[in-house]
This record gives structure tokens, sequence and C-alpha cells, in this order.
């Protein structure tokens, strides 16, 4: 029987540099538009009663001949216990025969994919002299994002407000230092969006943050948190106002994204959703069309990004013969 690779997050690290995530995720993007991929609703599981939740993403790609499946947490009072508030786990199984491949940190895939995620959409949605970037979330992913989008634009100043005011201050010493640009801390939310070209969420709020009033024309607005039931981070009449609403997935982001209160409130309808984002990517609809746009990305992340993010990690690994190889099967 075949072995399986085990890798670890720091072998994973080494496989998967931003540059490759968002060709993976872009090529993910384009094998979902194509009817290339496969993909059962997310599986959600509520652990409330630890301030924890659990989310199961699977599906294959069909052009990459792999079987994926993602398990991935967020407990958010794990820092009290000195571990990371997100965990995840990826495998990989072969196409035609099931036979595992690959077990592999999924936590790091994750942060880079997502990351990825608002590059691409921000490359085709976003002003492409696009400088100003507010950012609401002091975390992991608000710090992918700005790592990603840097790979598109000439970012000159990242504004962030968070509810911790020691995470926001951290993250403006480290992201100014690591990608030599401004970072600010401002004090409120408002102050992160008004004079925003992009404006990134990515927090696990269940209320609006961002309000309507707050966006100016030509603002992109790449909505991240929102990956759940009852997640919220924009005020829905953003939704409404929008020039563009592009979504990665229509059927999951009207039951777990940002969009899903604007439809239940009755505010959009389906209809009025522009696109699903590989839709653009291959030419079948329109992207940005002038600078005056309000646009507007609904990401809540598909298995499809984690199966061609996990295979750069995987060929990349063998490669370099990397990982430990077991034999889950006599």
């Amino acid at each position: 029987m075949s072995e399986v690779i085990i890798l670890s997050q720091d072998d994973v690290k080494l496989c998967l540099p931003m540059n490759k995530a968002i060709q993976a995720v872009q090529e993910a993007y384009i094998a979902f538009a194509k009817g290339r991929v496969k993909m059962p609703p997310v599986m959600h599981l509520d652990v409330s009663q630890y301030n924890g939740e659990i989310d199961i993403k699977s599906g294959y790609i069909e052009d990459f001949g792999l079987i994926g499946t993602k398990i991935a947490s967020g407990f958010y009072d794990n820092h009290k216990l000195g571990l990371p508030p997100g965990i995840a786990i990826i495998i990989l199984m072969d196409l035609k025969t099931s036979m595992p491949l690959a077990i592999m940190d999924g936590t790091y895939v994750t942060a880079y994919r997502t990351g990825a995620a608002g590059a691409v959409a921000a490359n085709v949605l976003a002003k492409k002299d696009s400088e100003i970037i507010g950012v609401i979330g002091a975390g992991t992913q608000a710090r992918m994002q700005i790592i990603a989008l840097n790979e598109i634009f000439t970012l000159k100043e990242v504004k962030v407000w968070d509810i911790n005011d020691t995470a926001k201050r951290l993250y403006s010493k480290e992201m100014s230092e690591q990608l030599n640009i401004t970072v600010e801390s401002v004090d409120s939310v408002k102050d992160a969006v008004v004079e925003s070209d992009i404006v990134v969420t990515v927090t696990p709020s269940k209320k609006a943050l961002v309000m309507k009033d707050w966006i100016k024309n030509g603002t992109h607005i790449n909505a991240i948190g929102a990956d759940g039931p009852g997640k919220q981070e924009l005020d829905p009449m953003i939704i409404k106002v929008a020039d563009k609403v592009v979504v990665d997935s229509l059927e999951q982001c009207k039951i777990i994204g940002e969009i899903q209160h604007a439809l239940k409130n009755g505010l959009i309808k389906e209809k009025d959703i522009h696109a699903e984002i590989g839709q653009i990517l291959i030419g079948d609809k329109k992207g940005r069309e002038s600078d005056h746009e309000i646009t507007l990305f609904d990401s809540t992340g598909l298995a499809a990004q984690d199966i061609a993010a996990a295979n750069i990690v995987y060929k990349q690994a063998k490669e370099k013969g990397m990982g430990k190889l077991i034999s889950l099967l006599d």
C-alpha cells in the first residue's frame, strides 16, 4: 500500500509562499466556475459553551485528481491557555481510488488561502491605484489579508481597528516593520474605514461593525469574517447600495456569508448578486468598470481553495523530501 505524508506546520510554511497561494486560489475559483469542483454544504458545529465553533469542508477538484477534507476550528478563549485560537487539519486523497496521500496542518494553509482570496478578489474589484487599506480586526487573518494585498497593490497606509487595544497596537508595530509601510492603530471602526480604498473585515462578529454612511464611492470591501450562521460585520444597507456584490459561492454565502442578513431582511434578492468570483475570472461577468463603483466580495471560504493550496504543499513536500511517511493501511 502507498504511504501517507504527514506534514507539520513548519513543513507547510516552507512549501506555501503567498504568491503561490494566490495562484492556487485563483485556479480553484476558475475550476469551480467551470463546474470542475464538487462540494457538499459546509458542516458547521457550534461549541458555544467553550466559545468555539468547528467547520468541516470537503470536496474534490476534477482537474487536480484530488479529494480534500478540512476540519477547522475557532476557539476564541484558547489564548488564555496559551493555545492558538484557530486549528485545522487537511486530508488529501486520490480522486480515482480514495487512497490517502497526505495529512497536513491546515491552520497555515487556511490562513494563506484566505488571505489570497482577498487579493484575488481585490485584483478585479478594487481600483488599480488602491493604496489605503482599512482593516477591522487584528488577528492572524488581518495580517494575511495585508500580506496578500501587498502582492497585488503598492500599499501606502494601513489603518487598523480592533476591540482589543493591545492587539491592534501589536499589529501596527509588526506589520509596519514586516511590510515597511505606515500602519496606524485607530480609535474607531469609522476611523479605519472612511478614507480607505479597500476595507477588509476579519472578525468573528455577530453584529454590524461597518456602517453604510462611512463607505465612500470607489471603495472595495473584502468581507471575510462572516462564515457561519448569524455572523455579521457589515450594515446590510451596504450590500443593498453596493454597485457590485460578488461572492465565492452563492449557495454557501446566502446561508453563512455576509449577504445572509440582507437576504433575510428582504433588502436584496438572489438575482441582485452580480457574480461568483470565478465567473469574473473566466470572463463571463465584469469586474470593476469605473472608479466610482462600490464593490463588495463576500468570502466564506471554499473547500476548493483548501484543496488547491494543499496540493501545492503536497507537491513541494514530495519534491523536497519533507515530512514523515507512514502506512495507514496494511
